[in-house]
Parts: structure tokens; sequence; C-alpha cells
């Protein structure tokens, strides 16, 4: 330890809190040891938190001491809130499903949770280890830094990742574990270094690990990984895969959702409908200050709700996403996981998310995330996957420091509606009823011809339906001369057909986009093109792209002048906006039942002047 930082941290009374922001390296670990064998509560933050974030942090845990780049520095704050039990760690949580929460760990569940990982994986001093990940997550914390201080062990610490570099690190030290995470391992295989010679596996946990990285990585490196599962509420690790030959591996791996395996030793696992709860003497004191959500959290029996979903296959947990990011589409339960997986199945490769996205209706829809595949490749997962997303999205991918996809951050910006099935059908009807009785009185319209193959022709009455009225307008004046009077008529027709169903529901869909993209300037007009927030927000309301599904409306819309009125692929103008050099764009998809209405395309960029309309859209 620098002699400077030693000297200031003997100057702390034990129990004091020290928060802590360095960059990762040897000053951190040497840091937080300094706190652990003085019997200090360290409360290590990002490394990238502001001074405010520093000084909010400290307010709030009174601390008495802040060590930066700068030194340890007391703050001058009264110890304002002692603890019954003497805590070792204080672990701000990642906020990947709420607000960041304080986790005080004390040294008795630290030391246990240290020891158990460290039999478990042989962390000896002739076994050295090691790690490229943060110090300020219990991971690297817990079974690295102090699972090696514990025992004795040398540890390589890399934590510039880059993955030639690190493999040359263990190597270099004879390292025979080290850890590693699932958004890192996916970079390690790409780059595929060669396997270090004494290592014999990697580590991986803190985010799920799918099936398709555990193939890449097992076709390039063999069965040489464990995947383990904890929350920091509990420590760190509660669960460990045991170590798998290759058929093994094969079968738990790469066949089906990867198991984060058996519960430590003194663990205990209970599935309550569903949800996993854990039983450890590992368990956290509490939520620091905070009550409250430390009773919902814990049951007075000593049960950890963790959140997550899971299930036991061959005595092994699997893992199927979180119990508040499950997606209730009209009553039918979907795990985003499992979803994540038939997609994988469908061919859709590289990183994407599903998410769930408020739908009226249904309560909630399936919403896609992609990143960086190309749209032909999204566009035959939507065509042929049995659940596709009723939204895509382009861009936004957004995960913790670890790689847990922020569900919930993902779905905010996004927005879904459906059409009722029968009213659509009794639309489909009417029109193509409508169309055959205008090719019967000798027109000759490609638009009506192909509308009437589409449905019975059986013509079932107006009703009270505006869309239904404009259809036997356009019946009854089809053949009538273009003069002044019908051009009136048509405006009044046209006015009322952009407000009535089906054409309000794209409007709705469309407003609730843009206030979502915090864009609240008015309406957005049917088949047009608008900008909105200054030109960044790009809106297009459109109707299904021309010669592909039913299109009731289309021979109506281009009857009354609508905009539009032709449609839009939106493949293709999803492409066109990627091509361009758009980060962030995607589509909501209308669908009533088995029927594409179209939908709302976006797209986020640069842009500048008030709202303008960019004309018909074809």
């Amino acid at each position: 330890m620098y002699e400077a930082d030693s000297a200031a941290l003997d100057e702390l009374p034990a129990g004091a809190r020290v928060v802590i922001r360095l960059p990762g390296g040897h000053r951190l670990a040497n840091v937080l040891l300094g706190c652990f064998d003085r019997g200090l509560v360290a409360v290590p933050l990002h490394p990238r938190a502001g001074d405010a974030d520093l000084a909010a942090g400290a307010a709030r845990v009174a601390a008495a001491a802040v060590v930066d780049i700068h030194g340890v520095r007391p703050t001058g704050l009264p110890d304002a809130h002692p603890t019954p039990e003497a805590p070792a760690l204080i672990m701000f949580t990642s906020g990947s499903t709420g607000p960041q929460k304080g986790v005080v760990l004390s040294r008795r569940a630290v030391l246990g949770n240290a020891r158990r990982t460290a039999v478990l994986h042989g962390i000896t001093p002739n076994r050295p280890h090691g790690t490229c990940l943060p110090l300020y997550h219990c991971n690297a914390l817990v079974m690295s830094l102090l699972g090696t201080h514990l025992t004795g062990t040398p540890l390589t610490l890399h934590p510039a990742f880059d993955p030639a570099g690190y493999f040359a690190a263990l190597d270099a030290s004879g390292a025979r574990t080290a850890s590693i995470v699932p958004a890192l391992l996916a970079d390690l295989v790409e780059a595929a270094p060669a396997w270090p010679d004494g290592l014999d596996y990697l580590i991986t946990a803190a985010a799920p690990l799918t099936a398709d990285l555990a193939r890449r990585f097992h076709s390039r490196y063999g069965p040489r990984l464990r995947q383990g599962y904890g929350l920091t509420e509990a420590v760190n690790f509660s669960f460990t895969m045991p170590l798998l030959d290759d058929t093994d591996f094969r079968t738990h791996y790469l066949e089906r959702t990867p198991p984060v395996g058996v519960p430590l030793p003194g663990t205990e696992l209970h599935l309550e409908s569903g949800e996993v709860w854990i039983r450890t003497p590992d368990l956290m004191t509490g939520y620091w200050q905070d009550p409250r959500t430390t009773a919902a959290t814990v049951t007075d029996d000593g049960w950890l709700r963790t959140g997550d979903l899971g299930e036991l296959r061959d005595g092994l947990l699997v893992l199927r996403g979180r119990a508040g990011e499950r997606i209730n589409r009209g009553g039918e339960k979907h795990h985003p996981l499992d979803i994540e997986h038939g997609w994988r199945r469908a061919g859709l490769t590289g990183r994407f998310a599903a998410v769930a996205v408020d739908e009226p209706t249904l309560g909630d829809d399936v919403a896609l995330v992609a990143t960086e595949q190309p749209v032909p490749e999204v566009r035959t997962l939507y065509e042929r996957s049995p659940l596709r997303p009723a939204v895509v999205q382009f861009g936004g991918y957004r995960a913790t420091a670890t790689g847990k996809p922020q569900r919930r951050a993902m779905s905010r910006p996004l927005a879904a509606r459906r059409l009722a099935p029968a009213r659509y059908d009794r639309l489909l009807r009417h029109a193509a009823a409508t169309a055959r009785h205008l090719l019967d009185s000798g027109t000759d319209d490609q638009a009506l011809r192909s509308l009437a193959e589409h449905t019975a022709a059986r013509h079932p009455g107006t009703g009270d339906d505006t869309v239904l009225a404009a259809y036997d307008f356009l019946r009854e004046h089809w053949h009538a001369p273009d003069d002044a009077e019908l051009a009136r008529a048509k405006a009044r027709w046209r006015a009322k057909l952009l407000a009535a169903w089906p054409l309000s529901v794209h409007g709705e869909l469309a407003a609730e986009l843009a206030a979502r993209h915090g864009a609240e300037e008015g309406p957005v007009p049917w088949g047009v093109e608008t900008r909105l927030d200054g030109g960044a927000l790009v809106l297009l309301p459109h109707g299904p792209a021309p010669g592909g599904p039913a299109r009731p409306l289309g021979p109506l819309l281009s009857f009354l002048g609508v905009p539009g009125s032709g449609g839009a692929d939106r493949w293709e103008w999803l492409s066109r906006q990627r091509d361009g050099g758009t980060s962030l764009t995607g589509c909501s998809v209308l669908r009533a039942g088995r029927h594409d209405a179209g939908g709302v395309l976006w797209a986020r960029h640069p842009g500048s002047g008030p709202n303008e309309h960019m004309g018909a859209t074809e």
C-alpha cells in the first residue's frame, strides 16, 4: 500500500466507513485490503463517479473519510449511523432492477463466502488466480481479492481488459483459475488468443451465459468454463456449476439454456412460484438505512427473495429471467431468456434483448432490441418466428457494467398497439365487397383486384364505423366526375377518416412514441415523415407495404387523396436509416390478429429547425 494511504487509514477507528473512488489496479486493491485488515468499512464506488456522487455517497453513509487519486481525506462528518454487527462492506448495487441500494455485508458473511469459493475453486498458494473484473463489484472483490488474500495465493490483476493481454498475463503468472463475465467472454472468443498453459478453466458469472456464447467458446477452447450465480445481497456466489467433461458440457451448456449449478455448502434453495429464494450464512445484514426494503426482500425466517425466476433441471438451477421482467402477453407468461433462446434457434445472431413493452389491450407485448444485426436478418426472424415482436428497435441496447441487460430501461422509449381482429376482419370484408362491386361494374384497377382476392365478397352492411361509411361513399362516387363539389366531399371524408379508427390508432401510437422520446409537439400526420424535437426525431405512421398483405384502406386512401396511401415498406425504410448512419431507429407494428396493418416508423438522429413535414412516402 502507498505509505500515505496506510498512515491515513491507521488514523481511523475500527468500524469507520471509507468511501473509495479509485481506478482499477493495485492501489485500489491495497486500499480495499487495508480497510478490511483494519476493521474499516469499505464503500467502493465506480471510478467514474463524479465529485458530486462522491460527496453524496460519503454523506449517505456518514463516511469518516474518502479515498480518491488525491489520497485519503477525512470528511469531518459525524458517525450518525452505528451498526449492530460489524460490517466489512457497503456495496451499492448496479441499479439494474431499480434505484441503487446500499447492501451492508458483515465480516462474517464476507469471510465465509470468500473461504467457501476459495475451497470450491482450489485457490491455494500453489494455484494462482487471476481476474480482469472491477474490484468495486463483489465478484472480483470477494472471490478474487479477498479469496487470494486470505489463502496467501498469488493474484494477477488485469483491470484494463484486452483478450490477448489478459491471457498473456495469466500465462505468465501460471494462473490455474481466472474470472470473467459474458460480455468480456464474447470479446475473448472473437479475439481467440491462445489458451494459457496452466489455466484449468474460467469462472463466469454476473450476467446470464447464453447457449450461443457457450457454443462459440466450446468450439475454440473446449469445456473449460464454469458458470456461477449469486447476488450482492448474498455476498457473491451462491451457486456454481461443477466442472464437466466434454459430453456433459455439451448436454448442459450447448443444447439448452446453461445452468448456474448447485448451491454452495450451507446454502439452501427454494422455488416459490418460480422465484429463486436463497437461505445462506452469507446473507446481507440489510440495506443501508432502508428497513422497509430489507423486510420486503428477506423473509422473517431468513430467505432472500432474489427476484430471479428459475427451475431445476437434472438437479441444476436454470435461470429464466427476472420476475419483474416477465412478459404477460394477454395472460400468456413469457420469460425474456426463453424468447431470446428461441430467436437464437431461429437464426438471430449477435447481442440482442427481448423486453416487455406496454400494450393497452394485452397488458404487455414483446419488443426486440437489436444491435449490429443486419436488417434482413431481423426481418427473416420477424417473418418466421412463432412469437414475432410487436416492436423492433435497432440501437439503444443497455446493460450494466457486468453485462446484465437493463430491460426496463430499454423498454421505456417503446410503445405498442394492436387492432381488434374481429373489427379489422369486418373492415376487410366490407372493403373486399366494395372492390368486387366496382370490378363487376367494369372498373379495371389493380389495387381493387388485389383486395377482392383476400376475403369473401360478402357485404356486411355499414354499421356505425366511419371507415365503412367512407367505403360506401367511395362505391357511390367512384365513377362520378371529379368536380369541385366532389373535391369538397372528399376533403370532408378525408378529415373524418384520419380521425377515426383504425387510422386514429396509428396517430395514438405515434403520439405516445413522441412523448416517450420527450417530444410532445402536436399530432403526427398519417403517411408523412414528420420531424419533431428540433428535427432530431422522425416519425412516420404508415400502412402495409405495396404488394404485401391485404391493404383494406389502400384504395380508399388513394381515392380520398390521403398522403401515404401507397403504404411503406418498413424494412426498406429501416435499412435506409441504418445505411445513413442513424444509431437509433425502429418500428412499432400494428397487427390485427394475422393481419399486418402497418404501424409507425421512427428514427433518432441530429437535426435542427422547427417541426417539418418531409412529404408523402409512397
